[in-house]
């Protein structure tokens, strides 16, 4: 493998992906039930207005202006560049192998995390379910064996097909988020569709108090990114990803503030809603929709588990692209020869994804505080990975002779937006153990950074190989067409899809 002479690698494309079966819903699906914003929508705005109070909706918005503008960075590498390694691949083309690396791992630690998150959620609310119908679904068996059964099915559908899982996952948000809109928009009418301007004159509320909220909102987005890791697999990536990230990002949004405003009405004010533990089921209770808990505790289990599946397809795309470029054990780089999935990789995460809130639930520790410590690690990941693809940016365009004042303007407003987001979860020092999780956060990064070492030392042409994985390549200054491309430098980094006989094997 070779490297023009501004460090920029050949481009090579993937040759065991489901190419081109991805349709510009299904991309958005996977964005979408990566964020799994019925969730959220869920348990979000009980905790947001513990500190920024009936100004809850305000850190939403602010939130999602900072994920809309992460999402536009993702959108200038997506525009130009595809490939599954989403922003491992990008930033390789503007920080180079070192950065790449951290960047890729920080996102299979993040993706990894917020799959055990998923499974967490889903023991909880599908065992309350289960307790509602006559059956044991909160004792400690019981949840055990729905931590192993979510994983493995969730594996499952990975393998199954790309197209399948996101599908399902769409299926799942659309009747989970539908659960939720039931209650809040049955909250609104028995409360006349009125304006509750408390809210909106922002009573008792502080700027602290809102800047806090919006770090705390942020976690509430990580993931709508993940549709970069099917550059392989959608048809005109440069054009479905982008609308997927920015669109993802715009949408949960919207339901987040929407969420936030019509909960605070439905308990009166902020205080009354910091005080449920179950704020969507205490709401339908007390607005005449008890009898229809069943079905958000359902709605609610949809979505942890679409997340579960959304996630471990992202990591084992990244993972498949390190391995495909001989980063990580070139048997990761496998495609299951039927189904056009990452099948090793997905193996792989899905045992880790079940055993960390398996062990961690058997010895003692509640499932509330799995989706909570496991949730934290995951987001720094996506920090790390968001941070370095802003500070990349510029570096990519400039190499393509692209670079304009714009772009490097939005670059710093993501990173010291970022920082901040970094800072405000450090400082001041969090309770045990949450004062530990940047530590075990940092320990696991190490742990990516000291084998990527010691690849290059025992195999320094390696370093040649980051990056190099490239789907139907923008050339500088060009136009996408939606045909072959040149790689920068003149390379045809394209697959020739005229020599073909057929459409890829195993779509689903």
């Amino acid at each position: 493998m070779t490297r023009h002479a501004d460090d920029v690698p050949v481009a090579r494309s993937d040759s065991g992906l489901a190419h081109e079966s991805m349709t510009q819903v299904e991309v958005l699906a996977q964005s979408v039930a990566g964020i799994a914003p019925s969730a959220v929508m869920a348990t979000g705005p009980a905790l947001i207005v513990l500190y920024a109070g009936s100004g809850a909706w305000l850190s939403y918005l602010a939130a999602m202006v900072v994920v809309v503008l992460i999402g536009l960075c993702v959108a200038q590498f997506a525009r130009r560049f595809a490939s599954s390694g989403s922003l491992y691949s990008y930033v390789a083309r503007g920080l180079g192998p070192g950065g790449a690396l951290a960047a890729g791992w920080g996102l299979v630690i993040g993706y990894s995390c917020i799959a055990m998150v998923g499974i967490a959620g889903t023991g909880i609310y599908l065992g309350n379910f289960l307790e509602t119908i006559g059956l044991p679904g909160t004792s400690t068996a019981a949840v055990l064996v729905i931590f192993v059964v979510a994983a493995l099915a969730a594996g499952a559908f990975a393998v199954a097909g790309i197209k399948l899982s996101t599908r399902l996952g769409l299926v799942l948000e659309i009747v989970s988020v539908s659960a939720v809109l039931l209650v809040l928009v049955v909250v609104l009418a028995r409360n006349g569709f009125s304006v509750d301007t408390s809210q909106f004159r922002l009573d008792g509320v502080t700027f602290d108090g809102v800047t806090f909220g919006i770090v705390l909102a942020v976690l509430g987005f990580v993931g709508f990114e993940s549709a970069a890791s099917l550059g392989a697999e959608a048809r005109n990536p440069h054009r479905a990803i982008p609308r997927a990230v920015l669109g993802s990002a715009v949408l949960a949004g919207l339901l987040y503030i929407f969420a936030s405003y019509s909960t605070v009405l439905g308990f009166g004010g902020a205080d009354g809603l910091a005080a449920s533990g179950a704020p969507i089921s205490d709401l339908a209770t007390a607005n005449g929709l008890g009898g229809v808990t069943w079905l958000i505790d359902l709605g609610v289990t949809a979505s942890f588990f679409a997340v579960v599946i959304a996630s471990i397809n992202a990591a084992a795309r990244v993972l498949y692209t390190m391995g495909e470029e001989r980063v990580l054990p070139p048997a990761l780089g496998r495609a299951h020869p039927r189904h056009k999935t990452p099948h090793v990789a997905i193996w792989l995460i899905t045992p880790v994804v079940a055993a960390v809130p398996v062990i961690m639930f058997a010895t003692g520790t509640s499932a509330f505080n799995i989706y909570a410590y496991t949730g934290t690690l995951g987001t720094f990941g996506y920090m790390l990975a968001y941070l370095l693809m802003a500070v990349a940016l510029p570096a990519f365009l400039r190499r393509r002779d692209e670079l304009k004042g714009a772009s490097v303007v939005l670059a710093v407003i993501v990173v010291l937006a970022l920082l901040y987001v970094f800072y405000k979860n450090v400082i001041p020092v969090p309770p045990s153990p949450y004062n530990l999780l940047p530590w075990i956060f940092l320990g696991a990064l190490l742990l990516g950074l000291a084998w990527y070492l010691s690849v290059r030392v025992r195999t320094p042409e390696v370093t040649e190989e980051v990056g190099s994985i490239e789907e139907e390549p923008v050339p500088p200054h060009g136009l996408h067409s939606g045909g072959h491309g040149t790689a920068p430098g003149g390379a045809d980094g394209g697959r020739d899809r005229s020599s073909e006989a057929g459409p890829p094997v195993g779509q689903a």
